[in-house]
């Protein structure tokens, strides 16, 4: 057999730089795709950018940005409820009676608010006298968030809503996602209370979201005193005085524990009931059930 010669060497393997060089078509798929599962899934939970056509053109641009008409002047209700709510059409056309008259949208508007109905651009039919907006904002079913809370705080409808007053077609600007909402709070650390009141510094804190400072800040409840109803053919009760009237306590436990004795099938029942609650069931409340509950009755 020929031995090979010393000149003959192995192969060299292959390094990265070579299997990138023959494979750069593979490798840059699987990087094109990477990139956008990531931009997928970074942008796939949220409507950022949502900006829907609406049945009539309102800019915002004008009305807030130009004409300054601040955004409680349309949507009053963010003061004082959840939700900030949709102008009626009698806050748009107490304007529009007068101011832009004889443009086509405000015509179509005067229109709406003449017949009461109009003709969406689905062919559906539209009834109510008012002009049902596409709605833009929308949060989970199971997010609670007040308007008048926040309004009270001073938060700025552009904290949420982006730049409105640039917007001529209305646009969803920030993600309203929770991690924006905890970001937020976490960065202001507001800490409010029911006597916060709107442009006064003293009565929130900004920066001392400290468990002192809460605590500090929290209201006790009232005092609440207790009238005991009166009941037509009952005795009137004596002012300051809300025990039951009828047999001394000792009596009622004797009469208990005879009924108690007679019948054993309800003492099985009634067996892990608090001791004052035995002492003061009346003669008209013995035969219920055990797991009644006051408020099933005494709502």
């Amino acid at each position: 057999m020929t031995e090979p010669s010393s000149s003959q060497a192995a192969p060299a393997r292959p390094g990265p730089a070579d299997l990138l060089l023959r494979f750069w078509p593979l490798v840059l798929l699987a990087a094109l795709l990477a990139a956008g599962g990531a931009y997928w899934f970074l942008n796939a939970f949220h409507d950022r950018g949502y900006a829907p056509s609406q049945p009539i053109a309102f800019s915002h641009k004008q009305h807030a940005g130009d004409l300054k008409i601040d955004c409680r002047f349309c949507h009053f209700n963010a003061e004082r409820g959840k939700h900030a709510g949709i102008p009626p059409m009698s806050v748009c056309m107490s304007c529009h009676s007068v101011v832009a008259s004889d443009k086509p949208a405000i015509k179509q508007l005067a229109d709406i608010a003449a017949t009461g109905s109009y003709t969406a651009a689905d062919g559906s039919q539209r009834e109510g006298g008012v002009v049902h907006w596409n709605r833009v904002h929308k949060l989970p079913d199971h997010v609670y968030f007040d308007h008048s809370a926040h309004v009270a705080a001073n938060v700025s409808c552009q904290s949420c809503h982006g730049p409105v007053e640039q917007m001529v077609v209305m646009r969803q600007e920030a993600k309203l996602t929770m991690q924006e909402c905890l970001d937020c709070h976490r960065k202001t650390n507001y800490v409010g209370g029911p006597q916060s009141v709107p442009g006064d510094p003293t009565t929130y804190s900004v920066g001392v979201a400290s468990n002192a400072a809460i605590l500090d800040r929290e209201v006790a409840d009232p005092v609440v005193t207790f009238v005991e109803r009166q009941v037509a053919g009952a005795k009137p009760a004596e002012h300051g005085h809300h025990e039951h009237a009828g047999p001394p306590a000792d009596q009622h436990a004797g009469r208990l524990a005879a009924f108690l004795a007679a019948k054993p099938e309800f003492a099985a029942k009634v067996k892990d009931l608090p001791a004052w609650r035995k002492a003061d069931l009346p003669d008209s409340h013995r035969l219920m059930n055990a797991a009644t509950q006051c408020s099933t009755c005494h709502q």
